[in-house]
């Protein structure tokens, strides 16, 4: 019976030497908040932030107006750009995704989208023809999503997002806040 039970006691410890001790649950990443103040982008208006606060825009918001005389519109639209120390997720169609709350902003590349410095892309166009006119545009009727963002600094990596809206019938692209790891290298949520 003893080497039964020894036997028994041998075959656990065997058996639970093979398995690692579980991970302990990493701690919340800080965060390094900018309140930007509902600030409201008219066509024919910017703004650039310094979001990380070394004194250098990271992110510039602009509009700009667009002839197309291949399909006779206009275009008025809202771009967001990045600092040569800033990266924008950019997909192969040259949009960014639209975020929402507790969605992952990982440090390495993500499901379709790579991160690129300098980068300009439109957020929403009003596409206006002779007859009629009609928006366009990934972000066109977003409300309190987030654009993902990473600072470069010192060669190490800030992962960060903007919370923005967009009201077509104001024509208006709306700034509410935005925010910055204080941890380099580390992925952090959309809103947190």
């Amino acid at each position: 019976m003893n080497r039964l039970v020894y036997l028994s006691i041998l075959i656990v410890l065997i058996a639970s030497c093979g398995k690692e001790p579980p991970e302990p649950p990493s701690k919340p990443v800080e965060m390094s908040y900018t309140n930007l103040q509902d600030t409201v982008i008219h066509f024919h208006r910017a703004a650039k932030f310094d979001i990380n606060g070394d004194g250098a825009w990271d992110v510039l918001f602009i509009t700009e107006l667009v002839g197309d005389p291949i399909y006779k519109v206009d275009k008025m639209q809202w771009l967001v750009s990045s600092s040569f120390y800033a990266n924008l997720p950019v997909n192969a169609n040259e949009s960014i995704p639209v975020l929402q709350m507790d969605h992952q902003i990982p440090v390495k590349d993500f499901s379709g989208y790579s991160w690129y410095n300098a980068s300009t892309i439109c957020l929403a166009q009003k596409i206006i023809g002779f007859d009629s006119s009609y928006w366009d545009g990934d972000w066109k009727i977003a409300s309190h999503n987030f654009i993902p963002i990473q600072v470069v600094k010192n060669r190490a990596l800030y992962n960060g997002w903007i919370d923005v809206s967009f009201d077509a019938s104001q024509e208006t692209l709306i700034l509410h806040k935005a925010a910055i790891s204080k941890e380099a290298g580390r992925d952090i949520v959309a809103g947190k």
